[in-house]
């Protein structure tokens, strides 16, 4: 598997991996209607589902998710810590036979990512101001508003149109949006129709689209856990599949989440974990300005590998 596909695939499941609280809930709403098989939730109660469970936590920690990844034939295993925190604190760091293999990240300013095997395996980041002005180059879909809401623990935003789409056995919860480039895309959202069994998703699935309707990346929710402490329905295994022109070209990921938690990190800890600081003695790239950072930005000593999370 190329390096190129392994960075796309470990940044874009940050955003479009995800999951949905239990169907129990969403029967009775305050204005008393009573989902049936007559009568099926309308966009506003189904935003308002997947915001309740959203409330419930305020940050994610994993101590070990296993990443299969496989394109055509080939296929790695690495293994991550992830920890995230809203609005926008986000890290996965990711190793392969114990060495640092990936380490991505977020907080408030801006967003990075390095790739051991990469060709130069340079810091690259952006800064959240840049981002929103446009014009940005990037190698994979990268759209920071989905990355918590990825993880169900983001809220919907109750004033934008969405509509909804009743299949047979699902309801599409659909929403056009646009791209980091200004390109436009569009979310959907996957409800099984009918009220699942505990441990089973009720949001079946995440896709992301292309204006032409073409499929960028299609995340399938295979299995669900509860939090213990919030009672919030947490992501334990997620299949992502990004199609390719060519089945050589198709990539395919499975994460499996060990003993994800709900958590509270405190501003101490958030302000260490969540920081590129630990990756400072590595060469650094402004996506943004496309070009390698000046001596004033990173020191740009000898390549070392990133330190473990604590």
């Amino acid at each position: 598997m190329s390096t190129r596909t392994l960075g796309f695939g470990l940044g874009v499941l940050l955003f479009v991996a995800g999951c949905g609280p239990n169907w129990r809930g969403l029967k009775e709403q305050d204005s008393g209607t009573r989902l049936t098989s007559e009568t099926a939730p309308d966009a506003t109660k189904l935003v308002a589902y997947l915001n309740e469970n959203a409330r419930k936590v305020n940050g994610l920690w994993c101590e070990k998710v296993q990443i299969d990844v496989k394109q055509g034939t080939q296929s790695v295993g690495p293994e991550g810590v992830l920890a995230c925190q809203k609005p926008r604190n986000f890290r996965l760091k990711a190793t392969v036979a114990g060495q640092n293999a990936a380490d991505i990240g977020s907080n408030d300013q801006e967003f990075w990512y390095w790739i051991s095997r990469a060709d130069p395996p340079h810091v690259f980041h952006c800064a959240y101001n840049d981002l929103a002005k446009g014009g940005v180059r990037l190698p994979f879909p990268f759209q920071p508003e989905m990355i918590m809401t990825a993880l169900g623990i983001a809220e919907y935003d109750t004033t934008k149109k969405y509509e909804v789409r009743p299949n047979r056995d699902t309801l599409e919860l659909i929403e056009s949006s646009v791209g980091p480039t200004g390109q436009p895309v569009t979310k959907l959202t996957i409800f099984n129709k009918r009220e699942v069994p505990l441990g089973k998703p009720q949001v079946v699935a995440h896709v992301l689209r292309d204006q032409r309707g073409k499929d960028i990346c299609v995340a399938t929710i295979q299995d669900v856990t509860v939090d213990r402490g919030t009672g919030a329905i947490l992501p334990q295994r997620v299949k992502l599949v990004w199609p390719g022109e060519k089945p050589a070209d198709t990539a395919e990921m499975v994460l499996r989440f060990y003993d994800l938690k709900a958590v509270n990190i405190d501003q101490q800890k958030a302000a260490k974990v969540f920081s590129r600081d630990d990756l400072a003695g590595m060469q650094t790239f402004d996506l943004a300005k496309w070009r390698v950072d000046t001596p004033g930005g990173l020191s740009q000593t000898r390549l070392v590998d990133p330190p473990p999370m604590r």
